[in-house]
């Protein structure tokens, strides 16, 4: 019996901070919970290079396979959920401080304009917010 692909690229599936590692992540919770978590591979093929596309492939084919019961899906899965929701959590509630502070209680950088810092902050939670209930970590 040959070894699962959670099992074998589990670090690169959970420690890879980079594109393709991100896109793998999004297909394992697509494979999770697909009527969450979205996944098109039409969508990023060209971000994937033969290795990772190969680890797609993989997956893909035991998980058709083996199912939830592939063995390390479950605890991958839900160690990539749990870490998602978490980081969504804490943009939203940095967002959610950022919006009742007062502009000119904002910290900032020596030589930096405290207002467009400010603005640049909520702004930026702002989009991440919106890419995270996209994505389906948060339902609001």
């Amino acid at each position: 019996m040959t070894e699962s692909p959670y099992v074998t690229h589990r670090e690169t599936l959970l420690e890879g901070k980079y594109g393709t590692a991100y896109l793998l992540q999004q297909f394992i919770l697509h494979q999770y919970a697909p009527y969450r978590y979205s996944f098109e591979i039409d969508d990023h093929r060209g971000g994937f290079d033969s290795r990772h596309l190969q680890m797609y492939q993989d997956m893909k084919q035991c998980f058709w396979e083996n199912g939830r019961s592939s063995d390390g899906f479950m605890e991958l899965a839900e160690t990539i959920e749990t870490r998602c929701i978490r980081q969504a959590e804490a943009n939203r509630d940095e967002l959610v401080q950022l919006r009742e502070m007062r502009p000119e209680d904002y910290p900032h950088d020596n030589g930096t304009d405290q207002l467009e810092s400010y603005k640049s902050a909520i702004v930026l939670r702002e989009m991440h917010h919106k890419r995270y209930v996209e994505k389906g970590f948060l339902d609001e």
